[in-house]
């Protein structure tokens, strides 16, 4: 199966045409988890797009791989019952079928005796006695078949039908906590604006918002009655669009609407400024719309979790969109505006270091641990005391390179106080010598 990516219709894998809106552009929707994606493997459960499910006919199970994970069976390879069955049977037959014998020596004489003549009489009494014969022989084998798979193999029989196995249906996935209390979150934003006769704003609409509201006014015009708000409630998935920060991995524009996700600091709040990053919660600035301009409407501490409602994007380079998208924050269920570059989808500071940096700053303690000290731009030995706070950037930020990429390669900002001053400095360090601490 595949759905419109505008108005989410769901059509077969041939159709080329979405019948509801004409459109030709589709994702595909995983035959396990039902995820939407555009990519060649579902990004939640990892199976091939268009893949169809597979049951097997030994134990029932349904799968997406080669092999049944649940007996290992395969095509290649036929069910054991099946052979243990038609092994025993023939088996059997054999062993209480009838032995033919010769004719006795009565039979042979009186068939001397009628062959007096033509011969005809002899040779219609011969097929008569095999007549018989072949006759006794199937019907025995016919009855101690019968017999045996009425007493011997009930089990086998039971597992081995010709209706095939049973299609037993795959578990319906239960959304996530958070996920369910950002769903209503949203539902209940949208319930305020249809209350109020309003429906989203034009302008803040995704790709997909857009064609629904073109299908939405045009059965209004036919129907003679206006389009409500809720027609345009999206759902709330972590995974509907992975990449985070404006970042787009297709040509067209990332689509947030109904993306949880969380308000992460970026390049232009100048953390690493005279040591601005020492001050925890870091603050995310949002803004509100001012007619063609943004004003700045006050702050949210990173790390705040939000799901996104609407967003004005336009592209600045082939990978990437700037503008603003409008959040629902979870903490307090308020509406603002923040910058693209200012959501992020995955909470980074949870992976491990290496995978955090390259979609965020973070903070770190140093502890020297490793064979290697923290090293300067010119390959200096750096003095760092135990139990230091050290700024970690978003890796795409850092425009110098290490002198020593094999060793000490995650560069690091710390601050120091010098002649009543706060200087910072940037080094270079041994991922050992580093732990995550914001």
């Amino acid at each position: 199966m595949k759905a419109c990516k505008f108005c989410s219709t769901q059509v077969e894998n041939h159709v080329l045409h979405c019948p509801s809106c004409g459109s030709a552009v589709f994702l595909h929707i995983c035959e396990n988890c039902g995820t939407a994606f555009d990519s060649g493997f579902c990004p939640n459960c990892g199976v091939k797009a268009g893949q169809k499910k597979k049951i097997c006919p030994d134990c029932g199970s349904a799968y997406f791989t080669n092999a049944c994970p649940n007996c290992g069976y395969t095509p290649s390879r036929k069910p054991a019952v099946q052979k243990v069955e038609q092994t025993v049977i023939h088996k059997h037959v054999y062993e209480h079928a009838p032995v033919r014998t010769a004719p006795t020596p009565t039979q042979a004489r009186q068939v001397k005796k009628n062959s007096k003549g033509c011969g005809c009489g002899s040779i219609i009494l011969v097929i008569i006695i095999l007549g018989l014969l072949f006759s006794g022989n199937k019907s025995s084998s016919k009855k101690n078949t019968t017999s045996f798979r009425a007493t011997n193999t009930p089990k086998v029989t039971a597992k081995v039908t010709k209706s095939g196995p049973t299609n037993t249906p795959l578990p319906t996935a239960t959304p996530e906590p958070d996920v369910a209390a950002a769903q209503d979150a949203v539902n209940k934003y949208y319930a305020a604006l249809e209350d109020a006769g309003e429906t989203p704003d034009p302008d803040t609409m995704s790709e997909h918002q857009k064609a629904l509201n073109y299908i939405n006014s045009t059965r209004s015009r036919i129907d003679g009655k206006t389009a409500s708000a809720s027609s345009y409630t999206p759902d709330v998935s972590k995974a509907a669009w992975k990449e985070g920060r404006g970042i787009t991995t297709s040509k067209s524009e990332p689509d947030y609407i109904g993306v949880l996700g969380y308000a992460a600091v970026y390049k232009n709040e100048n953390i690493d400024d005279r040591g601005a990053f020492l001050e925890t919660p870091w603050q995310v600035l949002v803004y509100q719309p001012d007619k063609q301009f943004w004003a700045e409407a006050g702050t949210v501490p990173h790390k705040t979790q939000a799901v996104v409602i609407g967003q004005k994007l336009e592209k600045k380079t082939s990978k990437q969109y700037q503008g603003y998208l409008q959040i629902i924050r979870m903490d307090t269920e308020e509406t603002c505006w923040l910058k693209v570059e200012n959501f992020v989808t995955e909470p980074y500071w949870e992976m491990n270091l290496s995978s955090a940096i390259e979609d965020g700053f973070c903070l770190a303690t140093f502890n020297q641990v490793s064979n290697y000290y923290p090293v300067t731009h010119g390959n200096r030995k750096a003095e760092l005391k135990d139990g230091t706070t050290v700024l970690l950037p978003l890796k795409s930020t850092v425009i110098s390179s290490s002198p020593d990429r094999t060793n000490n390669s995650i560069c690091g900002i710390f601050c120091m106080q010098k002649n009543n001053r706060y200087q910072t400095e940037t080094v270079w360090f041994n991922e050992a010598d580093l732990t995550l601490s914001y």
